[in-house]
């Protein structure tokens, strides 16, 4: 046998199963001389500083971007805000007698997260409050947690809260005397009133309900004024509502001492009004027993003082009381103030404008020249007839004002010219507002000059194809009784706690000479004209009757159908009252209208009320002098109306 060889195999290619696998090559150095890592390392290093980045940026972003929106809904998750009405300010009449003013109230509202009960609560407010069991339970129930503020009442009778309170005097005694030597929690006292609360709060009322209803307007359940005055001057009246805030716990229950009063409420402001509280009563009283004697359809009366502009009374048919108004009575106007609101085509009332412009153009005076006036006009084809018919005669300016001719008006006008005719329609203001202190004046309607035919001038002179307001009747009445002034129509006479009263325009719309001039044409229409039952016994009266058809909506005239007017005043009184009186469609409309002895008896108790002496007891006297005056006692204080309201006259009237 051959020897084996026993020798050990070179060490380098010895392996055993310990053996470790070779190690790496260490990192190259280069030229920088630092060691460069691998890929992995920087990879999470990036990740790490964009994520530190991210948190940073949004911790940033809610304490500085948004730190103001979140505090505010954490504020608003823990808090209750509810609404602290001011107190309205109060209209008083000029002489201080309180028209609208604001009474002690109360709102009732509940937290429904603080209702144990809600079945029991509702049959209680029922009990007390009045109203529907079921609904008090549904407004309980259904706003979910976080519901904390439902009205029960708003701007109820304070004796209703304090029966509520009462009663749950009597609960809480009763869960005392049922455990007693007790130890109740809170919760475990709590009635079934818990959780029903109490605002001051305060609600409009109208001493007077129906009378001057129509004017004063009203307001909302929110104390916003909806119509009327209360509109016009809301601002002023209103004053800022203030709030309260109620802390709430984690169950949203109120915290404990956490309620506070951040915002106070600032009362509105009072504000005196040229209104006559009397005389406003009067007019309505009149109005709607001749609207309802004579079975007319509509009505209107106002009375302002022409040396100043002031409106002392105004009303219209229907009329209403603020505290039964219904839809009804919505539907059909009650609540327009139709003097201001509402324009009508005027009909020969309006004839006293032509004959001013005649006067002022030179053109006619009062008795001179004497024209002929046909029976009938024929102007391209259309035929303009008076009235009644006549045969061809001599008339003065004076003579066709006194008979109300159509015809001799038209031939007027084409004395004066168109273009000029137009020019002093536009200066007496007809088609423009008044700017009179109430919401939704009506303007009125005069068509441009280059939209006229030959017809349509002939028709504007006696008061058709043209619309005005009662009010802008009754203001270019007040001009002529005011030698020529025309004075802005208002309301406002005064702020009481202000040092600055209202201010005014006025504009001469026509010379003095003219005023005296047409005065007296306008006087002749009550002695020996259409007017004869407009007069009042003591007193010169001047004025014009006004008799037109009623346009239709849909174009042309309404047969048969006349809306009736008169406008005058008192010529030789210290006073410059003027009135307006209209009636639609009434009984006996043509040559029987109302208009005349409806104007008549509200200026007889306007002389009655205001010591107006008759003509004859001032002939040569000093001119009476006006001792009546708006209430100058602060108001809300008691102020007693003077015993005899004296007579406005020129200036200022009622002080």
């Amino acid at each position: 046998m051959g020897s084996r060889d026993y020798r050990t195999p070179p060490r380098a290619a010895q392996r055993t199963p310990q053996q470790k696998p070779p190690r790496k090559p260490e990192p190259v150095l280069k030229g920088s001389g630092k060691v460069q890592g691998s890929n992995r390392d920087r990879w999470i290093l990036a990740v790490f500083v964009l994520l530190a980045v991210i948190v940073l940026g949004r911790l940033w972003w809610l304490q500085v971007v948004e730190a103001s929106m979140l505090s505010a809904q954490a504020h608003a998750q823990r808090t209750n805000t509810i609404e602290v009405q001011a107190r309205r300010g109060t209209i008083y009449d000029r002489n201080g007698n309180p028209l609208a003013t604001s009474v002690e109230a109360t709102t009732i509202y509940a937290n429904p997260n603080e209702i144990i009960d809600p079945a029991a609560t509702a049959q209680i407010l029922t009990e007390i409050v009045g109203g529907d069991t079921a609904e008090y339970q549904k407004i309980l129930t259904s706003g979910g947690e976080k519901d904390t503020f439902v009205y029960v009442l708003k701007k109820g009778d304070p004796a209703l809260a304090q029966q509520l309170q009462e009663r749950d005097l009597v609960l809480q005694q009763q869960i005392k005397d049922a455990h007693p030597n007790e130890n109740l929690t809170a919760e475990q006292q709590r009635t079934a009133l818990y959780g029903v609360h109490f605002l001051p709060d305060s609600k409009r009322v109208y001493p007077y309900g129906q009378i001057g209803a129509q004017i004063l307007g009203s307001v909302n359940v929110d104390n916003e004024g909806v119509f009327g005055l209360e509109l016009m001057y809301d601002s002023v009246l209103r004053g800022t509502n203030g709030q309260i805030v109620e802390e709430r716990g984690k169950d949203l229950t109120p915290m404990v001492g956490g309620t506070q009063v951040t915002t106070p409420a600032v009362d509105g402001q009072d504000i005196i009004i040229t209104l006559d509280i009397d005389l406003q009563q009067f007019v309505e009283t009149e109005l709607a027993r001749v609207g309802a004697e004579r079975a007319s359809d509509d009505g209107s009366a106002l009375v302002l003082d022409a040396a100043t502009g002031e409106i002392y009374a105004a009303a219209s048919l229907p009329l209403y009381d603020v505290e039964s108004l219904t839809q009804e009575q919505i539907e059909k106007g009650a609540t327009n103030l139709k003097p201001i609101t509402s324009q009508y085509e005027p009909g020969s009332v309006f004839k006293a404008a032509t004959a001013a412009a005649a006067l002022e153009q030179n053109v006619m005076q009062p008795d001179t020249p004497i024209i002929e006036v046909p029976a009938a006009l024929d102007i391209h084809g259309s035929i303009v007839t008076d009235s009644h018919p006549r045969d061809a005669e001599d008339m003065s300016l004076r003579t066709i004002i006194m008979e109300s001719s159509n015809i001799g008006v038209s031939l007027v006008e084409r004395e004066i010219g168109d273009a000029t005719f137009h020019e002093y329609l536009t200066k007496y203001g007809f088609g423009q507002p008044t700017h009179v202190d109430f919401p939704y004046e009506a303007t009125g309607l005069l068509a441009p000059l280059d939209g006229w035919v030959p017809i349509q001038a002939a028709n504007i002179s006696f008061g058709q194809g043209v619309a005005a307001s009662p009010l802008q009747i009754a203001s270019f009445y007040g001009a002529i009784a005011n030698d020529g002034l025309k004075m802005q129509p208002h309301f406002l006479l005064a702020y009481p706690y202000s040092d600055t009263p209202p201010s005014y325009t006025s504009e001469q719309i026509m010379t003095p000479a003219t005023a005296t001039e047409l005065t007296s044409i306008l006087r002749s229409v009550v002695t020996d004209g259409t007017g004869t039952r407009s007069a009042v016994e003591g007193y010169a009266t001047a004025g014009k009757t006004g008799t037109a058809e009623k346009a239709a909506e849909t174009g042309g005239y309404l047969e048969n159908y006349y809306v009736v007017s008169f406008a005058g005043f008192f010529t030789e009184a210290p006073s410059k009252f003027v009135c307006l009186t209209t009636m639609d469609n009434p009984l006996g409309a043509e040559g029987n209208a109302p208009t005349q002895p409806l104007f008549a008896a509200i200026m007889k108790f306007a002389a009655t009320h205001y010591g107006i002496l008759p003509d004859e007891l001032t002939q040569g006297s000093p001119a009476q002098t006006d001792q009546g005056g708006t209430a100058q006692t602060p108001v809300g204080e008691t102020t007693e109306p003077p015993q005899q309201d004296a007579a406005p006259t020129g200036g200022s009237s009622d002080g």
